[in-house]
């Protein structure tokens, strides 16, 4: 099991969970604290939650998927490797730069648009940029999963982070802005600080990393002449701004309405009462405009943008499909674990034991605690690996328990600082389970790396938490 680590580890996680739904009576929150009898997940159980998750979660799978088979084509147009060898020349001997540049634009992106796993869609032109300029794919895997973590801990203005605990406790994005940014640029720099502490504290180039560089290709067209490199370019960019423009809150965080408004008039536009735009644009973007898209719709786009890089750069349909498959391939176990971890929410969704372990924490005081309320949303959500579903089963309860509406924004902060924190370790978190995958590493290999940067966060964001109760005492 030394080859399949990472599997091992989740599937440990997943078989602690089943058991303890043997152990424990189940506890949930309906008007009040609810306590049951055990309710155990059975044999059939075992078997029947994955292919659950496979149908409510399934779609992960496909996202993932279609992003390896976009870069299995973007390989094979040759600019992919142009790129990245002009950016790292453009880098050399500017390492510290580059990895404040790298950290600062992915943590932002996570702080602004809430991505999670959908960030993925970079990671592969992250890892061949970080190869390429010399470094190991350890490197790759900290500054990736070290910058989605710090974007989400600093969260700012992110719909589905931020905006998923707002709506239940009733707070603004301007609560407490300037002490996220705050732990935002702060975190960015520990990040850097770690990365350019490891990559020179020893000599980390390794030869088996180079698979992850892209290969040399030249595409030519019918006069013999290389195919211009722009297009390639275009396209990759318009992936990434439409995913950007697909997830900012526009009307809830910076009450923009024009995409509403747009989409509105776009969907309902009609020639003798035929919907034209409506029907062909289909039923998943009928109340989807921009600033609340889905990997449903960043499936779409990454599929179609495959194909359109294919027509251009004149890739035979036989090759086309090939390409695509080895592409998919190299994000196959990344697919299969960033949907299995599901189980574990699957799990304790029918059978709700995560409140019985942490109300005798949460109830160690009355009222607002910092410390328990931390360590119960980061253990909620190792087990809810999901912000919706962590924010359902805790904001609640911990309402009933804090009292005070004047610490809510602390209360939110602390909520998606210990998810993003979460992310890091967590053997069920669905980016850090994504990333290594494809990468290789091992999870114990990753944990090694990873725990005193982890600490490092822990401790300032306590610092952070306790000078924000005294302002706001």
């Amino acid at each position: 099991m030394k080859k399949h680590n990472t599997l091992k580890v989740l599937l440990i996680a997943i078989l602690f969970t089943f058991l303890l739904t043997w152990i424990l009576p189940i506890t949930y929150y309906s008007g009040g604290l609810q306590t049951d009898v055990r309710y155990p997940a059975g044999l059939f159980d075992m078997f029947n939650y994955p292919t659950l998750t496979l149908y409510y979660f399934g779609t992960i799978a496909i996202y993932v998927l279609a992003v390896g088979a976009f870069y299995g084509v973007f390989n094979k147009t040759g600019v992919f490797k142009k790129i990245v060898d002009k950016i790292a020349k453009l880098f050399k001997g500017k390492e510290i730069l580059f990895f404040i540049t790298l950290v600062t634009l992915l943590a932002v992106m996570v702080a602004f648009c809430g991505f999670n796993y959908e960030l993925i869609f970079v990671l592969p032109f992250v890892a061949a940029l970080i190869i390429t300029m010399g470094y190991d794919k350890m490197t790759v895997a900290l500054t990736f999963v070290g910058s989605i973590a710090v974007g989400t801990i600093g969260s700012l203005f992110a719909k589905e982070i931020t905006g998923t605990y707002l709506e239940q406790l009733s707070t603004t994005y301007t609560d407490l802005i300037w002490f996220r940014v705050g732990i935002l640029v702060l975190g960015i720099a520990l990040l850097v600080f770690n990365i350019v502490y490891r990559i020179r504290k020893k000599d980390i180039k390794k030869e088996e990393d180079k698979e992850l560089i892209p290969e040399k290709v030249e595409v030519k067209t019918k006069k013999g002449k290389v195919k211009a490199s722009w297009p390639a370019i275009v396209i990759f960019d318009l992936i990434i701004i439409l995913m950007i423009m697909g997830m900012l809150d526009f009307s809830g965080a910076f009450n923009i309405n024009i995409f509403d408004t747009f989409h509105q008039n776009v969907m309902s536009f009609a020639i003798k009462d035929y919907t034209i735009f409506a029907k062909i644009l289909g039923s998943t973007l009928q109340n989807s405009s921009l600033g609340s898209w889905s990997n449903s719709e960043f499936t779409t786009i990454i599929v179609l943008a495959t194909f359109v890089l294919a027509l251009i750069y004149r890739i035979k349909l036989s090759d086309l499909f090939e390409n695509m498959t080895s592409g998919a391939k190299k994000f196959g176990l990344s697919a299969f674990l960033m949907v299995l971890a599901y189980t574990v929410l699957i799990t304790t969704s029918n059978h709700p034991i995560v409140l019985t372990i942490l109300n005798p924490l949460m109830s160690i005081t009355n009222g607002f605690n910092s410390v328990t309320l931390s360590i119960s949303m980061f253990v909620a959500s190792i087990f809810n690996i999901d912000v919706y579903y962590t924010a359902s089963a805790m904001v609640p309860y911990a309402m009933s328990i804090i009292t005070d509406t004047s610490v809510y924004p602390l209360v939110e902060l602390i909520c998606q600082s210990m998810h993003g924190l979460a992310i890091l370790v967590a053997p069920t978190s669905i980016v850090l389970l994504g990333t290594i995958a494809y990468l290789k590493i091992n999870y114990t290999e990753w944990f090694k790396n990873i725990w005193k940067f982890f600490l490092e966060v822990f401790f300032l964001l306590f610092i952070f938490f306790i000078i924000i109760n005294l302002v706001i005492a």
